[in-house]
């Protein structure tokens, strides 16, 4: 007896009672923190489940019914709501299901669109790409650059499109035009006019918004400057094609499918160099100026993930000892931004005291793009100045959160449940993201431009870039 009684003591005759405490201190210290990061995981991503026992619906409204019930998702777990938003959105849910049998099917997705714009929150919209995905669609592509509406693809038969600015739509002026869904996306201009383009498209849509059917009639301002009036037909879908949003289409490289014929400027200045890369960056030939671009923040086809260039990217722009950095957050609509923390918050550093920071956005610089830009700006105030076009949302956001598609119509949006507050500070420990209050607390004044330089189509036609244009001026001044 005593020999087992030696034995199973033995432990505690080898480490002080002490010693056991300060192991169950850690022990519980880690539990805590493990269970508070599973806990976080669940709170801030609540995976959308569509109802149980859905049965095949027999009829449109049945079907549009059993969208609805899902649709609740929203409701339940939008975490930016008040509780009296909440029950409006309930009830305006309950308001469409008395009328969702007598829309089209263009219409019930349009007013899907605009009960999640309610939420006017830049991250809790509807996809666009999705919401005209099944639709026949014009075979033209258009872009919003700098208040004009430019076609920047086109099927074949329509290339003398190419370059054409679309000055009305069956008779309406474009921006109106435009203006006719803004009510169906919540969130600032910059980023609605990156993607709304795709609905004028759609003649389904236009109808809806009471712009006419059947064939398009657009007017135009072809490349050459002859005004003209085209008739134009919908072109059914192809089932391969890839999700292409409008803010996209001046990096030509991008297409829907290999049939599309994309305008191409006269040359290709930096930002639509290295088509393959999502994040590259070149030494300039002043020896003096780093250009560093990155178009997302996820990892890339490259071969090279992310984090790795990051740190890469990082320890070889110090050895060049650059006096200024470019980067370049233009088409940069989010990801993980934890990702490109460590390079853009070192920045300043890198380029010393009397160096400078220039950033360079547009409304599709987005979610993480911004952050990033805010992570520059706040390691470097005084010395960061912010070019090109306003970012794509407000410093304000809710974010994080899931997307989800209905499961009969295919709608498909998004809820946020993470609060990022890049101007005070967030507060909240299942209001905020684990990122925004723990691991990164960015706080700056603003990200206003400090210098305008739109992106205009007589620019990018003739392969300039206004934006780098302003940047080097200022350097050299």
């Amino acid at each position: 007896m005593i020999a087992v009684w030696r034995t199973l003591t033995f432990p505690f005759r080898l480490i002080p009672w002490w010693g056991y405490l300060l192991i169950l201190g850690i022990l519980a210290w880690l539990g805590r923190n493990i269970l508070l990061i599973i806990v976080t995981i669940i709170a801030f991503h609540p995976i959308p489940v569509p109802p149980l026992f859905l049965s095949e619906p027999e009829t449109v409204l049945e079907a549009r019914l059993q969208d609805l019930d899902h649709f609740d998702h929203v409701r339940r777990n939008e975490r930016s709501f008040t509780p009296e938003q909440r029950q409006a959105f309930g009830e305006a849910i309950d308001a469409l299901g008395e009328r969702a049998g007598q829309l089209t099917e263009a219409g019930f997705q349009l007013e899907l669109a605009r009960l999640q714009a309610t939420i006017d929150n830049g991250h809790s919209n509807a996809s666009a790409t999705r919401m005209v995905q099944t639709f026949p669609r014009l075979p033209v592509r258009s872009a919003w650059m700098d208040g004009e509406l430019r076609i920047l693809r086109a099927l074949p038969g329509h290339e003398n499109l190419l370059g054409a600015e679309i000055t009305a739509v069956n008779g309406i002026p474009a921006r109106e035009a435009l203006r006719r869904f803004r009510d169906a996306f919540g969130g600032n201009d910059q980023n609605f006019l990156s993607f709304a383009p795709l609905l004028l498209e759609t003649p389904d849509y236009l109808a809806v918004a009471g712009m006419g059917s059947g064939e398009t009639t657009m007017e135009v301002v072809l490349a050459d400057g002859t005004p003209q009036i085209v008739q134009l037909s919908a072109v059914s879908p192809e089932e391969d094609a890839e999700r292409v949003y409008s803010g996209e289409l001046p990096m030509h490289w991008v297409r829907e499918t290999d049939e599309w014929i994309a305008f191409e400027p006269a040359r290709d200045p930096l930002f639509l160099q290295n088509p393959g890369n999502d994040y590259w960056f070149e030494a300039l030939p002043d020896g003096e100026t780093v250009y560093i671009s990155i178009r997302s923040n996820l990892d890339d086809d490259s071969g090279e993930p992310l984090s790795a260039w990051v740190a890469r990217a990082e320890a070889e722009i110090r050895a060049l000892s650059p006096r200024q950095v470019i980067a370049d957050q233009r088409f940069n609509g989010g990801g993980d931004l934890t990702q490109t923390e460590p390079l853009m918050s070192a920045l300043g550093d890198i380029v010393g005291p009397d160096g400078h920071v220039y950033l360079l956005a547009s409304g599709n610089t987005f979610s993480a793009g911004i952050v990033n830009m805010a992570m520059a700006k706040e390691a470097a105030p005084d010395r960061t100045i912010i070019m090109g076009e306003a970012i794509g949302d407000r410093l304000q956001f809710w974010a994080e959160g899931w997307w989800y598609s209905l499961p009969n119509s295919g709608f498909r949006a998004r809820y946020s449940t993470g609060f990022y507050d890049l101007q005070n500070g967030c507060e909240g420990i299942f209001i905020c993201h684990w990122g925004s209050l723990h691991i990164f607390p960015v706080i700056v004044d603003d990200l206003d431009i400090n210098i305008a330089a739109p992106l205009t189509f007589e620019a990018y036609a003739a392969g300039r870039d206004p934006a780098m244009e302003a940047v080097l001026t200022a350097i050299r001044e």
